[in-house]
């Protein structure tokens, strides 16, 4: 039987027809299920964000003797881990107002352990007032929220003589109510946190912290209070001491204030800064104190700089001092007959209530010279040279150097990402 070549050139084009149509269906599925999951994709993306910030640095001051260690581990030894840090911050938003944030930082002079600073859990109620539970940092400072973000700092390191005094309880467990508003041309807000904060030494009770700050776009006002019923974790080195020093300071005015298993603490502070993009100037001040033995202390620092393009070089002053100096000098009530005279005459309890003193007088200035380099967006490089004097106290050395002045170089690369 001869073959029709019409019917069958009918019957392979209705044979490509159809695997044509049902590659169609095919690649329209794909493309459908492709659009799907991009969509899912963009939903997670807005929901879930990563963040991250890093500092690389070096310092090294020109002290000659090793052990005058400055500030945890600065010496005349180039120290490649004291400013070098990295952090991670996750924000998942359940919805539109609820989410929970997540930070963690490792620290080169902690060995780089990781540590979770940040950990809470947050609502916002209305437009203006939003809530948090969790672990929150304490708003002491002007820039409380990036202590850790040396990138959003003009200097290398923040100054110790402000920013030190409570750095060791920076974060700690609490609830945080937030409510902004409008004042005319300017924006401000209110902010109270109660909790309770622990570290390897001390717990803080009752912890409040009330904040609040207003700006209008170049020029920013902030104010600060927060006080706490403060005490010694038992069990602990520095615990152990405390009876020592208790009986060091008996015959002094600081007598009837003796470390007790809660010392009320305040502290309060007061800042302004204004940027409106060129010029950069910033002045804070706080003054802490505590019920007990442990020292009151004022600090404060003003800073200038002014922007070049990509450089920005800038000139600040710091000073920090113990207010409570002259209560608690042995020299200054000494009792006629002192107890537990030693060999030459002098009481041991003297000599211990000396070195007491000595051990938590504290007086320091800072004048700075710096230049930071925006090398490229989220990357900044920065030249710090500080000439530190202590006068005739520890400052923020480990103990009363062999020198009363120090130069201080550091390094650093800030980065955020």
């Amino acid at each position: 039987m001869k073959s029709n070549p019409i019917l069958g050139l009918g019957v392979s084009l209705l044979a490509a027809s159809v695997a044509s149509s049902a590659l169609a269906a095919t690649t329209d599925s794909v493309s459908r299920q492709v659009r799907g999951l991009n969509d899912r994709l963009t939903a997670y993306e807005n929901r879930f964000r990563v963040n991250g910030f890093a500092t690389f640095g070096a310092v090294q001051s020109d002290v000659e003797e090793s052990d005058d260690t400055y500030h945890r581990g600065i010496n005349n030894e180039t120290n490649f881990r004291r400013y070098t840090k990295a952090g991670i911050q996750m924000s998942f938003n359940m919805d539109a107002k609820t989410s929970v944030v997540t930070q963690f930082v490792a620290r080169g002079e902690n060995d780089f352990d990781v540590k979770a600073e940040w950990a809470y859990f947050k609502h916002q109620v209305n437009n203006q007032l939003s809530v948090k539970v969790g672990r929150l940092r304490k708003p002491n400072y002007l820039l409380s929220e990036y202590f850790d973000v040396g990138y959003a700092m003009p200097w290398t390191q923040a100054p110790v003589e402000v920013y030190g005094v409570l750095e060791d309880s920076a974060n700690y467990e609490a609830i945080d109510l937030t409510y902004d508003f409008e004042m005319g041309d300017w924006t401000a807000y209110t902010q109270f946190q109660f909790g309770r904060s622990e570290t390897a030494t001390a717990v803080s009770d009752d912890l409040m912290a009330f904040n609040f700050s207003m700006n209008n776009g170049s020029l920013t006002l902030r104010a600060g209070y927060s006080q706490a019923d403060a005490g010694l974790v038992s069990g602990t080195a520095t615990a152990a001491q405390v009876s020592a020093i208790n009986s060091a300071f008996s015959f002094t005015d600081k007598a009837d204030e003796v470390v007790k298993e809660s010392n009320k603490g305040t502290f309060y502070g007061l800042a302004v800064m204004y940027d409106n993009g060129s010029l950069l100037a910033i002045a804070e001040y706080n003054s802490l104190t505590v019920e007990s033995l442990f020292p009151d202390q004022d600090g404060y620092y003003v800073m200038g700089g002014y922007r070049f393009g990509q450089w920005m070089p800038y000139l600040s002053y710091a000073h920090e001092e113990t207010t409570d100096d002259d209560t608690r000098d042995p020299t200054v009530s000494p009792t006629p007959a002192v107890p537990d005279a030693n060999a030459n005459g002098v009481s041991d309890i003297y000599e211990a209530a000396i070195g007491a003193q000595q051990a938590f007088n504290k007086e320091q200035t800072r004048s700075t010279v710096g230049v930071r380099y925006d090398y490229k967006p989220g990357i900044a490089l920065k030249l710090q040279y500080d000439m530190i004097d202590v006068g005739e106290t520890k400052g923020e050395f480990a103990a009363i150097p062999a020198e009363d002045s120090a130069n201080i170089i550091s390094f650093t690369i800030d980065t955020v990402f």
